[in-house]
Formats: structure tokens, C-alpha cells, sequence
């Protein structure tokens, strides 16, 4: 029997790394710098979901335990956090996102989704490209997203940490597809659902997906 592919659910960046790319080239669905900051929010929602981080009043990242989580690279983000004085979550978003699309490459490369391949350009410039081993695999989380949303399944809290990232960098748009503004109502009604942390994190996220594309920067 073949059982549909899922990864953890506390793996938020592992499951926006393939939404954000084609299941079959591997090529970026929208910017890199709209990707790096969307999985920068996906590890900081990775803590969230461990109960390892939150935020207080003036937005600061707080985290509240140093017991290690399960994956290397969020325990790489939250010996950070523990590393500097308490600083906004927006800040924290544009410096992980300095990073995060090489930490979480890393991730993508040890759980054997992808292989990195050098695509060798004219005028000798090359370029890597993280290249999914199994499309059906990567393409998953958007199809999940596109068959709860027409379906009106109930979103788990793994669903609704996805939609909010794919819905503030413009990575929704194939979730909703073919429903119409039914569809759209739906999504935004699961993603008002979230936790109040991680509704903070969509707000936060989306402010800095928009002062990075203003400036283009």
C-alpha cells in the first residue's frame, strides 16, 4: 500500500522550502529574497511549535527554554536567539533570512529530498540548484494545500503555519486555484484560526516580505 507523503509537522521550513520551488526543476516559485525570509519564519514557527520561543508585548523574540529541539537547524536558531539580548521579531526575520536558505538547503540535502546540481552558465558563471529527487514528494505540501482548501478540510496547526507563510509571500495562489473567491475566504479564515503567536508571525513576516520588495533589498 502506498501512504501519501508528509513530513514532521514541526518541520515548517522543510514543507515552505517545497512549496517555494518547482517539484520538478527546482527552480524559486517567487524571489530568493522573499524565500529566504519566509523560511527565516518557518524556523522561528518551528520553536513556536516546540514551545521553545515566544513574543512579549513589544514584539520582542523570547525564548523560553534551552532544552534542544529534535532538528539541528532549529537548535542552531534558538542558540542564537539565546546568544544576543532580546531583539524584535522583524529583526530577527532579516538577519535569520541572511542564512536560512543555506541552513535549511542543509536540511533538504541530508533528508535526501534533493541533490544540489551546478548549472553552468556563459561567460563562465555557474549557478546551484537544489534539484528534487521525488516529485510527488516535493510537490506535496502544495498539493495538501490546494485539496483542503476546495475540500474545506480543517486545517492542523502544521497546515495553518504553511498557508500563513505561502498567503504573506504570494505562494498561495496555486492553493486556491480554480476555487474562486470561495476558496480564498476559506484560506483566510484557516490562517485566522492560527495561534495568536503564530498570527504574530504571519504580521511580522509580511511586513518585512514588503519593506524588502519596496526597497529591493
Amino acid at each position: 500500500m502506498t501512504h501519501a507523503y508528509r513530513p514532521p509537522a514541526a518541520l515548517a521550513a522543510t514543507d515552505f522550502w517545497m512549496l517555494s520551488h518547482h517539484e520538478r526543476s527546482g527552480q524559486l516559485l517567487v524571489p530568493g529574497r522573499v524565500v529566504a525570509i519566509g523560511l527565516a519564519a518557518a524556523l522561528l514557527a518551528e520553536l513556536v511549535a516546540e514551545d521553545r520561543i515566544g513574543f512579549d508585548r513589544q514584539h520582542m523574540v523570547v525564548p523560553v527554554t534551552e532544552f534542544p529541539p529534535r532538528d539541528a537547524v532549529a537548535h542552531q536558531v534558538l542558540d542564537q536567539l539565546h546568544g544576543e539580548d532580546r531583539l524584535p521579531v522583524q529583526v530577527w526575520l532579516r538577519h535569520l533570512a541572511q542564512s536560512a536558505y543555506a541552513a535549511v538547503a542543509g536540511r533538504m540535502l541530508r533528508q535526501r529530498l534533493v541533490v544540489r546540481v551546478e548549472d553552468r552558465r556563459l561567460l563562465g558563471r555557474s549557478r546551484v540548484v537544489y534539484q528534487p529527487v521525488e516529485p510527488n514528494v516535493f510537490g506535496w505540501p502544495a498539493a495538501r494545500l490546494h485539496i483542503f482548501v476546495l475540500e474545506q478540510r480543517v486545517f492542523t496547526d502544521a497546515d495553518m503555519v504553511l498557508a500563513g507563510l505561502a498567503k504573506v509571500t504570494g505562494l498561495h495562489v496555486r492553493a486556491v486555484e480554480g476555487g474562486g473567491h470561495a476558496a480564498e475566504r476559506y484560506l483566510d479564515a484557516q490562517i485566522a484560526g492560527a495561534r495568536p503567536l503564530y498570527r504574530q508571525l504571519f504580521t511580522h513576516t509580511a511586513a518585512v516580505v514588503g519593506s524588502t520588495v519596496m526597497s529591493g533589498r
